[in-house]
């Protein structure tokens, strides 16, 4: 059999698959809760070579370390309108609040890609706000994307995925999970595995170009096989156009290292919003029966 092929298996409790990732699977635990656990089952027959053996143990190890680190994570953030629930420790992973509309990724490619300019620039300054609150608690995201950003059953969004870093209060890192992000979202750096809130600010702004647009900054571009023209165009500055009202301003700055916080973020999307309202109510009292004018 091919040790690199992840068959479902079965934790107790589960009643059918939502997603798989990197290293865990994500099933349905009850009406509002999923269970996180990983790809490789704690016990395997001895049916693949030894070097499959050897890749598949390494595969389960480090996804129980992720896990292990995701629930500390999870219990040091505690309860956030923008971080989804950990709900208890479960025999073979996690269980995790059930959030039906997954991921922003998805939600806008197979659900609503007809989203409103509004509602994206509402989910981005959520995002921000919940990347502001995780930095604030020492926390390091690390693989910051439109897919860790889930959709709540009132369309407000909520950050997943913690296993990335947790840190010391002289910055020393306490907790390391492992994570990464993928070469779309990864800030050129000379070492790759080094992550700050420098680099999930740069994450954010992927996130950001994404979800005003539904697509990532180079759709022409493969994230594996051309990494090093990705990461050749963010170092050269040649980025993707985006008009000031769709964010483009911000994205630039994530990219360029211009913000020092993602409270910044937050607060210029904020603004943002507010444009995009006065410029709608100016637009609509423009039309002749768009405003009341006082007179009968």
């Amino acid at each position: 059999m091919d040790p690199f092929e992840f068959r479902p298996w079965y934790p107790t409790g589960i009643r059918g698959f939502v997603a798989a990732g990197a290293s865990n699977f994500i099933a349905l635990f009850d009406d509002d809760s999923v269970l996180k656990f990983p790809l490789v089952p704690p016990e395997e027959k001895d049916i693949y070579i030894a070097k499959g053996m050897e890749y598949r143990r390494n595969v389960r190890k480090a996804a129980v370390k992720g896990l292990e680190v995701e629930q500390q994570i999870l219990q040091e953030l505690g309860q956030h309108p923008r971080i989804v629930r950990f709900v208890r420790k479960h025999e073979d992973g996690l269980l995790l609040e059930y959030l039906p509309n997954g991921s922003v990724e998805r939600y806008l490619r197979n659900v609503a890609p007809a989203t409103s300019l509004a509602q994206r620039l509402k989910w981005a300054r959520q995002a921000a706000e919940g990347l502001a609150y995780i930095h604030a608690k020492n926390v390091l995201h690390c693989d910051f994307s439109v897919g860790n950003l889930l959709v709540d059953n009132d369309l407000s969004i909520k950050l997943c995925d913690f296993q990335g870093r947790l840190l010391g209060p002289s910055g020393a890192v306490i907790l390391n999970g492992g994570a990464a992000e993928s070469t779309m979202s990864s800030m050129p750096r000379a070492d790759r595995n080094h992550c700050d809130r420098k680099t999930d600010i740069f994450a954010f702004g992927t996130a950001l170009y994404f979800m005003v647009t539904g697509k990532p900054p180079f759709p022409d571009l493969d994230t594996i096989d051309d990494k090093d023209e990705i990461r050749r165009r963010f170092e050269c500055r040649e980025f993707p156009s985006l008009d000031y009202h769709q964010g483009g301003d911000v994205v630039r700055k994530c990219w360029t290292g211009g913000y020092e916080s993602a409270t910044e973020i937050a607060l210029d999307l904020r603004e943002l919003e507010r444009v995009g309202r006065d410029t709608t109510a100016a637009g609509a009292c423009s039309r002749p029966s768009g405003c009341w004018t006082g007179s009968s």
